[in-house]
């Protein structure tokens, strides 16, 4: 147990260290729609749909936040600001995901344990990519394994920060 906590304290940190400017403009971003006439869009590739419903419904979630379930009856607008979030193994649907929104000309924030380069897509130029750089498990068995896998918890942890980014520009403007 002490492991994981103490290897999970690390991936936050290589976060906090690595990606502190992706996440501050991702939130730039973010907040540019509920701030104006848009929403903040939650999208999730089916194994992080858990931490959709948990970033919608959070209680530091800008105002206008919704989760989008069926991406075929939903139309997003260009108001509109997008965070998706993604696993590895889902990149296939991440990529119709991003198609859907930039076809919409909806600006994206993506989260993922994999860069841009790594799933080989071009967002736009003004999108964001915010790396969780988990590669795998961080605790290792008996076998020469590795296990737990902090995925979920690392992609929920940078939403909390780019909430909180988000909450200290909303208080700037008021």
């Amino acid at each position: 147990m002490k492991i994981f906590a103490t290897q999970l304290q690390g991936v936050f940190q290589r976060i906090l260290d690595q990606e502190e400017e992706a996440i501050e403009n991702g939130a730039r971003l973010a907040a540019q729609g509920p701030a104006g006439t848009g929403r903040l869009l939650i999208y999730a590739t089916p194994s992080m749909r858990g931490n959709a419903v948990n970033l919608t419904y959070h209680p530091d979630a800008p105002p206008q936040t919704i989760q989008v379930i069926d991406t075929k009856e939903f139309k997003p607008e260009s108001v509109d600001r997008a965070i998706v979030l993604a696993e590895k193994e889902e990149a296939a649907y991440l990529h119709s995901i991003i198609e859907l929104l930039q076809s919409a000309d909806v600006p994206v924030v993506v989260i993922a344990p994999f860069t841009e380069e790594e799933a080989r897509m071009t967002l736009e130029p003004t999108d964001v990519w915010i790396h969780t750089h988990v590669r795998g498990g961080i605790v290792p068995d008996e076998h020469g394994s590795r296990i737990g896998y902090p995925s979920v918890l690392s992609t929920l942890f940078t939403g909390q920060l780019l909430y909180l980014n988000i909450k200290e520009l909303f208080d700037e403007l008021e």
